[in-house]
């Protein structure tokens, strides 16, 4: 795929360069958190608040100043490899002659990501703005969505004891499957859809959010395991898994199943061997609620085995036209 040209430029000056032998910088003392003040600005940027933090980066919402207007500035921060200077807040390796290839090989990642988001455009999927280099390490700026997140929303419903209409579940279903039909024919697997995953704006309308994991030029097998128990299948747990359109397709099944049951698909390499997971057509609050052509249709799409499965977003999104 060709990514967009502003970032493609400026993806391609961004190098990471370890430090030559005996230029290493020490640890501080006085190591500053991991996440950046509240209060400090970069780029043009006003850091609001922290949004989340993973092993690989921080995820805060800033203000853009010049435009005013919110926006999500992502920062590349593997931290069990590096900390934050407390003078500079800059991004130092702990121990680059130890994990100097990891960290590199992080800094690339995160480079992958920011150019793959920025080749995408979808109306469910976030917009990249912007990337830059600050403190040591790199940034990319995408869309702010005003809203809560799946998870959040099935929460909220079942302290509520209210039941999602059918009507709410298929908006959600096949606008997602539009965007994975779209991030699919352009040889993009997503590999992490999960409820925390799919936000749903103030409109109502889901945006499919971090492709951290997400992979480009699928093939026959897996380059890595990352799994979320749960909601990955078989193959993504095992380093030769055959992925495809059919894994995230399971996954975006088992946050449906989620949804309805309020309880996640056991591990997927024990449904290989034995599947405990109550059939969605035999719960009778669900049956007497939802239409069978639904429920059988995320049966389909968890099942186990591959061949079993939907292998296309459009195989599934025309099985399910009947009751669109």
């Amino acid at each position: 795929m060709t990514p967009n040209n502003f970032l493609d430029d400026i993806l391609s000056d961004v190098h990471y360069t370890p430090p030559a032998p005996g230029e290493e910088t020490e640890i501080e003392c006085d190591v500053a958190p991991k996440e950046l003040p509240v209060g400090h600005v970069l780029h043009g940027y006003r850091i609001l608040k922290v949004l989340g933090a993973g092993g690989f980066g921080i995820t805060y919402l800033a203000e853009e100043k010049t435009l005013e207007r919110r926006v999500v500035l992502k920062e590349n921060f593997p931290d069990a490899l590096c900390h934050r200077q407390s003078k500079t807040l800059d991004v130092v390796q702990t121990s680059p002659e130890l994990n100097g290839e990891t960290f590199t090989w992080a800094h690339n990642n995160f480079l992958r990501e920011a150019r793959l988001l920025s080749s995408l455009n979808h109306p469910n999927i976030a917009k990249v703005y912007s990337f830059f280099h600050a403190h040591s390490t790199s940034y990319y700026v995408t869309e702010f969505i005003a809203g809560k997140s799946l998870a959040d929303t099935v929460r909220e419903y079942s302290k509520a004891d209210l039941t999602l209409s059918q009507d709410a579940l298929l908006g959600v279903l096949f606008r997602v499957l539009d965007a994975l039909d779209y991030i699919h024919s352009r040889e993009v697997l997503h590999r992490d859809i999960k409820p925390d995953n799919i936000l749903i704006n103030t409109a109502g309308l889901p945006m499919l959010i971090d492709f951290g994991a997400a992979r480009e030029e699928y093939g026959d097998t897996g380059d890595g395991v990352v799994e979320s128990v749960g909601f990955s299948p078989k193959e993504q747990s095992v380093a030769d898994g055959k992925m495809g359109p059919w894994t995230d397709l399971y996954a975006l099944g088992a946050t449906f199943y989620y949804l309805l049951t309020g309880e996640c698909l056991p591990e997927s390499r024990q449904r290989d061997l034995y599947d405990m997971a109550e059939k969605l057509e035999e719960i009778p609050r669900l049956s007497e609620t939802y239409s069978p052509i639904l429920l059988r249709s995320i049966q389909k799409a968890i099942n186990p085995a591959i061949e079993d499965r939907y292998a296309s977003a459009a195989e599934w999104i025309h099985a399910l036209r009947p009751i669109s």
